[in-house]
């Protein structure tokens, strides 16, 4: 009978955890990158890749955690995660339902909960002292597309003539290598106050010097993608954190606001939702019309809606059922009633809450980074009531992986708070 040493077991689990851990942040860094990765891929022969590699990431993250728990890594997922299940079960009972057009109903649930295992997933794979690390990797994806957005503006990239109000003249609005300014915008709000919080919490000097580089690019190319569901969902988020916990930061809101309308461009767009003529047309066949319609289908079958894939999204549009509905919510309410909706409002406030215990657990610099990470998350929410933001890959992956990646950061606080502050009163000492 043959016997293993003792010794041979340990190497053999420290490997497997060790394959385990390379293979989640390979998976997490390629989902930090989905949009310049899905680029890259669409400009070569490898171009049908381009619809399934963000799945096999997921499916790599499912492995690693998977393997770390055959060899006794244990991790509990979020608290958020069982309203996340509630609502992924209900819309698969929504497509299971759906006996017409199942093919249509999973295609759209897959569009809705793909990258909420992402979320899931991560707590499950990455090890909170790995978390900084690869918060690195995201943040530097931003920073080259936040110098692509402003390459942009600066050689004046043609963009439709959809993207400008009537008579509004503006040198361009930048979209890096995403599909739309609303979609750079998402990623803009969720690194942004990112950069600023890793600025405050790392020890190093010279990172922070590019961090706080990263947040000016960024915070330009904000501005310059003129997409004001961007303004509002970070100004709102960032005034909302502020006064819940840090007030001594609105004088500051206060006065990058007046800063920003003493832009005439900015000035404009902001203040010509305002127009009465911007309201009438609204109504009569902009985003008011598309939200009451919402209302209207949902009315059918208020506890259930239309079923996955018949309203507001990208299946329902490329089938012809609806438009976009310019407004998650609404999207979500039209498509799986009150119910889902209620289910789907639950998952997000619970990430909110859960980051909010985060928050009140820490101090000092830590309590810099919980913030902004507490404000990313927050602003994509609010920019979702003007866009569909959540059907685009890009920014569900984005967000599902802060979301998973912040949990699993703070959920070793406050002993990793006073093992980094002491790391980085060291670090400044020897600078």
């Amino acid at each position: 009978m043959s016997r293993h040493h003792p010794g041979s077991v340990l190497l053999s689990f420290e490997a497997g955890v060790e394959q385990s851990k390379r293979l989640a942040r390979m998976a997490v860094y390629a989902l930090g990158a989905f949009a310049i990765i899905n680029q890259g891929l669409g400009a070569t022969f490898l171009a049908p890749l381009a619809n399934v590699w963000g799945a096999l990431a997921v499916l790599a993250l499912a492995w690693a955690a998977l393997v770390r728990r055959a060899y006794g890594v244990k991790r509990s997922q979020p608290a958020w995660g069982r309203y996340a299940w509630w609502y992924i079960l209900y819309t698969l009972a929504l497509v299971l339902a759906d006996l017409k057009h199942p093919v249509l109903a999973l295609n759209a649930w897959m569009v809705d909960v793909e990258y909420i295992f992402v979320g899931l997933l991560v707590p499950l794979a990455v090890d909170a002292e790995d978390a900084s690390k690869l918060f690195y990797g995201v943040i530097a994806m931003s920073f080259l597309m936040g110098i692509d957005g402003w390459f942009q503006f600066l050689i004046k990239v043609p963009i439709p003539s959809q993207w400008l109000d009537v008579g509004e003249h503006v040198r361009t609005r930048v979209f890096s290598v995403m599909k739309s300014p609303a979609e750079f915008g998402a990623n803009l709000e969720l690194t942004l106050p990112l950069m600023l919080g890793l600025a405050a919490w790392d020890g190093d000097k010279r990172r922070r010097t590019a961090y706080l580089v990263g947040a000016i690019i960024a915070l330009g190319a904000l501005f310059m993608t003129y997409d004001r569901g961007s303004w509002l969902g970070l100004g709102a988020a960032t005034f909302l954190v502020a006064a819940a916990f840090e007030r001594r930061l609105l004088p500051i809101w206060a006065g990058a606001m007046g800063l920003a309308m003493c832009v005439p461009s900015l000035r404009h767009r902001a203040f010509d939702l305002l127009n009465p003529v911007y309201f009438m047309k609204s109504s009569a066949g902009g985003r008011m019309a598309l939200w009451q319609q919402a209302f209207d289908v949902m009315s059918r079958n208020p506890l259930f809606g239309s079923g996955l894939g018949y309203y507001g999204g990208y299946v329902a549009t490329s089938h012809s059922f609806s438009a976009f509905s310019d407004n998650y919510y609404a999207k979500v309410l039209g498509e799986t009633g009150m119910l889902g909706l209620v289910l789907f409002l639950a998952m997000h406030l619970a990430i909110v809450r859960d980051m909010m215990h985060v928050v009140r657990r820490t101090s000092g610099p830590s309590r810099a980074l919980a913030l902004a990470g507490l404000t990313g998350l927050t602003a994509v929410l609010i920019h979702s009531f003007v866009e569909n933001l959540f059907e685009y890959n890009y920014t569900a992956s984005l967000y599902y992986l802060l979301a998973g990646l912040l949990y699993t950061w703070g959920r070793s606080l406050p002993e990793a708070d006073r093992i980094h502050s002491r790391w980085r009163k060291a670090r400044m000492s020897d600078e």
